[in-house]
């Protein structure tokens, strides 16, 4: 596969047309973005070309996005491309809107809300299918209960407030009110904007009671002044004066100076079913004929230097990654 990486503000004058262009939600030096990417990288056919666009949208103020959503708009009839991929949901969101009625097929990956709302609100002549994305989250708070070795726990969870975070909040909430009956667990789902606010619900959950945190999205979070913090920053700190283990479902937030580990989703997986679909279309098939997956696949990992740092003792099966 030839991939020509695209400078998302530097994209004058003539180019020429490529086979795929994906538009990212995100950023390249975003985790998630630079699994996916590598998943897309193994499975497209090497005959394809591909061109990328970076909204940016997990750093940039919302006020923003369709300032963005125009300039990917304009990139994207600059290179006419067969297939469009869409990276999560800011780009589905933003974008389908504007490339329903283009003959064209689009793919899209990472998505947690039901995009099928979407697709009735604006039918057109583009041919779509995709892959969703579904927290591990039942998964996750059983193998939590077990590694604490405890029957009864309170888990508090957290998210940012951006626009992925409270679609998986939401999930969450409504998987966990169908089962909390028979999993003797005890959830406070919290979605937060400011760094400040995050750090008050570590400070705070020993002494609530939490016996662990469940780290979910935590990249949009500003400060005071509205200024994004680095994710790295967040992760750091929480990590360093949490009174709890950390638990993700974010395979990029396990490791030493991070989570203890999770059941977790991984953007490879995403990248390489995307990529497969796209693969499908360009040997003929009808994109709208391809059905929307589920991705079901999850790791289970974990840090061998938190585990010892908490006592805790990671099932067999799981993967070690440090």
């Amino acid at each position: 596969m030839r991939i020509l990486s695209v400078l998302l503000l530097c994209f004058c004058g003539s180019l020429r047309a490529a086979d795929v262009v994906l538009i990212e939600s995100y950023h390249s030096g975003y985790e998630w973005d630079k699994s996916y990417l590598l998943g897309i990288n193994q499975e497209l056919d090497p005959s394809i070309d591909m061109v990328r666009f970076e909204m940016d949208t997990k750093r940039l103020p919302e006020s923003e996005f369709e300032q963005m959503a125009s300039k990917a708009w304009e990139f994207y009839l600059q290179h006419q491309p067969k297939v469009v991929i869409l990276g999560d949901d800011n780009a589905l969101r933003l974008m389908y809107p504007k490339l329903y009625n283009q003959p064209i097929s689009i793919v899209f990956l990472g998505i947690n809300s039901n995009p099928r709302r979407l697709l009735m609100q604006y039918p057109g002549q583009a041919k779509v299918t995709g892959v969703l994305e579904r927290p591990l989250f039942v998964k996750n708070l059983s193998e939590i209960s077990l590694m604490l070795n405890k029957r009864q726990i309170r888990v508090r969870v957290l998210f940012d407030s951006g626009v992925t975070s409270k679609i998986a909040s939401d999930f969450i909430i409504e998987q966990y009110e169908l089962i909390k009956k028979g999993l003797g667990v005890e959830i406070e789902v919290h979605n937060i904007a400011l760094f400040d606010e995050w750090k008050a619900q570590v400070d705070s959950a020993q002494a609530q009671g939490f016996d662990a945190i469940l780290v979910g999205l935590y990249q949009t979070l500003v400060d005071e002044n509205e200024r994004s913090v680095p994710a790295k920053t967040v992760m750091d700190w929480t990590n360093q004066y949490t009174g709890v283990p950390l638990f993700t479902f974010m395979d990029y937030a396990v490791g030493r100076g991070k989570a203890v580990g999770g059941v977790v989703t991984y953007g490879q997986s995403q990248g390489q079913a995307s990529a497969h679909i796209v693969n499908r279309i360009f040997n003929g098939e009808s994109a709208d004929l391809i059905p929307i997956q589920i991705d079901t696949q999850g790791k289970a990992m974990y840090s061998r230097s938190e585990a010892k740092r908490w006592k805790i003792l990671a099932p067999k099966d799981w993967q070690a990654v440090d």
